[in-house]
């Protein structure tokens, strides 16, 4: 009767492992594969125990019999279920010693052509080391025959030694320099593969020093042990094989984004660093969130997942910018390539206005040759006609420049003039304000007369409206262009198959140019409806974007007064103020 039950927890044992391994894989390519190795792997560990069982003296209580396999259950759902690698690597060696009752282990992952340790357990020297992640010291094993971890890592052999001391055919000069530095006694050990789906060996569990468990004393460890050892160590390594292949979907994925966004960043060399230090940025402030213990920003914190949400954010909130023109992005001045042109034209004017000027000076002392004269200058006769004609048109550039009407050389200053007051305008770093607006906007009324005969403007009404913005160098149509780059981010990461930690960084990566008074832009969010993480972005990317020295329309601003606009920013309401205050408090500028 006692049999069994034992068959059905067996029985039972099996299905539940066979359906976690059915569901547990995360690679469809290797879904199969994975599966028939969990088959074989649960077959091996329900022949050791059944052999186990029906070997056990009818004396022996049932319930330990099905805490044992309750234990291996809880085992399989364990390892599964464990995220953290460290944390699943001294799971590994926990469960290991537990089951041999070994007094210490380590643990090899195999990195390159060497083990790494990655766990150390000693439980006769107090020493635990590795499960949160520290560094181990001691130097890695060569993947190499002549050391015991080396030699199963390449062969894939197990390796059971009664006694380190006596046995041959292996380097142990390590455990023995390891014993006479410590006063420990190395004895037994028990050095297993761990084999992932390919049958790779990816790393190496060593078992020492199996110890009686009435006695205490150290003995060989039992062969029926190292089977069971080896059925764990695969669950193990299947387990850890899937949490490397999906860190390794993670960090491929990572990486795309960052070369694509390093590519779109390249177009234009004013935008170079820009994404890298957003996203350095957000970082930095997200975990010095977490170290504040009180005040309004106590209660948020990042843990791993929120953090690489907000660095992800961060690295793609301007992407959408591969869509908006060079041209656009790279105006360096409110001109740019037109003030050339511009130049040229009011030099064009400048001179035939002269000209007329000297023709009028010969007309009036030279008494002879008039009509010779008159003949050779008869066509800038027509043109100055012409200039008489549009006189009208140019009394509000008069009245701009404190002139009367443009006559001869009153009227070369006023070229003169226009031609300072359009240089100094298309400079980024002069503020237009009203006077210097009036003026500007008096020269579009200003023509002159081409060779051809026809009258043109010597601004025409795109240059006008680029030469009359505020500041900066963008005109309204073009900032529209650049904003823009927010939306068509929306639309390019909606095509982007996220996985589900990384979900809201599409959402996160469009909100940085969101205020809290409502007024930014796209969704012209306001207050609460936007989240912490976008009030992060949305200081990094200002931050930078005051500071910036590749900017092509700015020189860089000295921190303390992008600090202070950025001051005002919080007053007027458009940003966070716990957040800035945090910033300027930490200085965390200064970290990047």
């Amino acid at each position: 009767m006692y049999q069994f039950y034992s068959l059905f927890f067996i029985i039972y044992l099996f299905f539940l492992i066979k359906i976690f391994f059915s569901l547990y894989d995360v690679n469809p390519s290797n879904c199969q594969t994975v599966y028939l190795k969990g088959n074989s792997v649960i077959l091996k560990m329900i022949k050791f125990i059944w052999k186990k069982v029906v070997n056990i003296n009818s004396s022996a209580p049932i319930d330990e019999t099905i805490k044992q396999l309750e234990n291996f259950v809880s085992i399989g759902i364990a390892l599964s279920a464990e995220k953290d690698s460290n944390k699943l690597l001294e799971m590994i060696m926990l469960e290991a010693r537990r089951i041999t009752n070994a007094d210490a282990g380590t643990l090899y992952l195999v990195e390159g052509e060497q083990l790494k340790m990655k766990i150390l357990h000693n439980k006769t020297m107090n020493t635990f080391l590795g499960g949160k992640g520290e560094e181990i010291t001691l130097p890695p094993v060569p993947i190499a025959r002549e050391y015991v971890s080396g030699y199963v890592a390449a062969t894939a052999e197990a390796i059971n030694i009664s006694d380190v001391y006596e046995a041959e055919g292996f380097d142990f000069s390590g455990p023995r320099e390891y014993d006479s530095i410590t006063g420990y006694r190395t004895c037994s050990m028990l050095v297993i593969p761990l084999k992932n789906h390919l049958e790779e060996v990816i790393g190496v569990l060593q078992l020492l020093n199996a110890q009686d468990e009435k006695t205490g004393e150290v003995i060989p460890f039992d062969p029926g042990y190292q089977a069971i050892i080896q059925s764990l160590s695969s669950l193990a390594a299947i387990a850890l094989s899937n949490m490397q292949l999906i860190r390794e979907i993670e960090n491929l994925f990572e990486s795309f984004v960052q070369v694509m966004v390093t590519a779109i960043d390249a177009q234009t060399p004013y935008n170079a660093t820009h994404t890298q230090k957003v996203s350095r940025l957000s970082h930095l402030i997200a975990l010095e969130i977490n170290r504040t213990g009180s005040g309004p920003l106590a209660s948020e914190y990042f843990d791993d997942d929120r953090l690489k949400v907000l660095v992800m954010a961060g690295w793609l909130h301007d992407i959408g910018k591969v869509a908006t023109p060079l041209k656009v992005m790279n105006k360096a001045t409110r001109l740019d390539d037109q003030l050339p042109l511009v130049v040229g034209r009011i030099e064009y004017a400048l001179q035939k206005e002269k000209n007329a000027l000297l023709w009028r000076d010969l007309q009036k002392y030279t008494g002879k040759s008039r009509q010779e004269i008159n003949n050779k200058r008869n066509t800038s006769i027509t043109q100055e006609d012409n200039n008489t004609d549009r006189i009208k048109n140019t009394k509000n550039v008069n009245r701009a420049f404190g002139e009367k009407e443009p006559h001869g050389e009153k009227k070369i200053k006023i070229l003169q003039s226009a031609r300072e007051l359009i240089i100094r305008a298309d400079n980024p770093a002069t503020f237009i304000d009203n006077g210097l607006k009036e003026k500007l906007e008096a020269l579009g009324n200003l023509t002159f007369t081409g060779e051809d005969g026809h009258i043109y403007p010597l601004l025409t009404s795109k240059e006008l409206a680029s030469l009359t913005v505020a500041k900066g160098t963008l005109t309204e149509e073009e900032r529209k262009i650049m904003e823009d780059h927010v939306v068509i981010t929306g639309k390019m990461l909606a095509k982007m198959p996220f996985t589900k930690k990384l979900a809201r960084a599409p959402e996160l990566a469009c909100m940085h140019h969101e205020h809290l008074d409502g007024k930014g832009y796209p969704l012209g969010l306001k207050g609460e409806q936007i989240p912490i993480e976008a009030r992060i972005l949305a200081i990094a990317d200002i931050y930078d974007a005051l500071t910036a020295s590749d900017r092509p329309y700015k020189k860089g601003m000295p921190v303390e007064n992008a600090l202070k606009i950025m001051g005002f920013m919080v007053k007027e309401g458009k940003i966070d103020k716990n957040i800035m205050d945090l910033f300027i408090r930490q200085k965390i500028w200064e970290k990047l």
